[in-house]
């Protein structure tokens, strides 16, 4: 049989199966050695994951892949009213528990789903990567996918699509690409590029990284969609994207989202491109609005409101919002009750769904919140219990 028609079977298998996600982490055994420890049960999931928010936010959420990601100390709050329901009850079978240390006792950081019960991620001894992971929701199970080779840099969160993993890592005055099979493989790198040096002298990694149609495409600080071979082959900018960025595969836009200025851009990523098509897609404000913070493919952002991005459908957010768009419809919100408490919450703006978080300090000596990460298609957070919140966003926007 195949390794594919392996792959199918072992799908099948799985998904037949009864065990339910019951929250509670259980240890972690040591991963499969020899070549067994490549076949996955998984079939290879074509359709790319952008990240930070890789922000992305590390917001690869994040929005944009290496920035920082969002703090939770939220500013202040719309309008008292009454909380949202934990996330887990808005969205169970999206929201996960998982191990935080994976085997060895090495931190495990979780990047991207690579199907529905599978979680990669990377690994971290003392503080320095030194692999790529995977965890079986239901196996309960760590899986090496690669060892990293360099530790000393620091490679930016993973992003899935065509059967491959990619990242990027900046190293001295240039930028790099590497991707490796999801069943597992030795990290080849596929570019190589200036980096970009920023205004406080350190040079910036990738603001976007996807995978699409066998290729690697990304914009760098300064502008331009980019693409080059999983496989290996030369790197290309695609024609007419000079000065845009990548926002979701195929779209790029203008002008760039910089929170890093004085004067913040009022109306980011006006203009869309379809790199692929030539269409455009020029957004437009809503009612009694003239500006947004964020607008993505379908949506817009600002403040307490959300619009779709032709103006129309305007909504109120049950909250304030807390940085940019994830994954194109997500938002944080800080919301607040009658009697002063405040969270952080996860609000879905095309389902107008909404998740609480965990709550948000309000007055000295209340208890810091964790540190909450957002990349393209996944929020996590750690727990006072030594584990960690890994939420699905696109299973959470089915």
């Amino acid at each position: 049989m195949t390794t594919i028609e392996d792959r199918l079977r072992d799908a099948m298998a799985a998904r037949a199966e009864t065990v339910q996600d019951d929250g509670r982490p259980r240890v972690a055994p040591s991963p499969r050695r020899g070549p067994a420890a490549a076949r996955w049960w998984w079939a290879p999931v074509a359709v790319a994951t952008a990240t930070a928010a890789v922000v992305g936010v590390t917001v690869l959420g994040t929005r944009t892949i290496g920035s920082a990601p969002p703090s939770a100390a939220a500013p202040k709050a719309a309008a008292a009213g009454r909380l949202s329901p934990p996330v887990a009850q808005v969205w169970p079978g999206a929201v996960h528990e998982i191990p935080a240390t994976g085997p060895g006792g090495r931190v495990f950081k979780p990047d991207v789903f690579v199907a529905d019960r599978v979680v990669a991620g990377r690994g971290l001894s003392g503080n320095r990567l030194d692999g790529i992971w995977a965890y079986d929701l239901d196996k309960r199970v760590f899986t090496q996918v690669a060892q990293l080779q360099d530790v000393q840099v620091m490679n930016e969160p993973l992003v899935f699509g065509d059967g491959y993993l990619a990242w990027s890592a900046v190293r001295d005055d240039r930028s790099e690409i590497w991707a490796v099979p999801v069943t597992g493989g030795v990290p080849q790198r596929i570019a190589a590029l200036r980096a970009v040096l920023s205004s406080d002298n350190a040079y910036s990694g990738l603001k976007k990284l996807a995978i699409a149609d066998g290729m690697a495409v990304w914009s760098p600080p300064d502008g331009g969609v980019y693409r080059a071979p999983l496989k290996g082959g030369n790197v290309s900018l695609i024609s007419g994207t000079r000065g845009f960025y990548l926002v979701e595969w195929p779209w790029a836009g203008w002008p760039a989202q910089d929170r890093t200025v004085d004067h913040p851009v009022a109306r980011p990523l006006e203009h869309l491109k379809n790199v692929l098509t030539g269409r455009s897609s020029n957004a437009v404000a809503a009612k009694k609005r003239s500006s947004w913070t964020d607008c993505g493919q379908v949506w817009c952002l600002n403040g307490t409101t959300a619009w779709r991005r032709d103006g129309t459908d305007r909504r109120d957010l049950p909250g304030t919002a807390v940085g940019t768009l994830i994954s194109g419809r997500f938002v944080l919100l800080n919301q607040k009750d009658a009697s002063g408490g405040q969270v952080l919450a996860l609000h879905d703006v095309a389902t107008k769904r909404t998740g609480r978080l965990f709550p948000v300090p309000t007055r000295r000596g209340d208890k810091a919140p964790p540190t909450l990460n957002t990349q393209e298609g996944v929020v996590w957070f750690r727990t006072a219990q030594g584990t960690q919140v890994v939420i699905d966003l696109k299973a959470a926007g089915r």
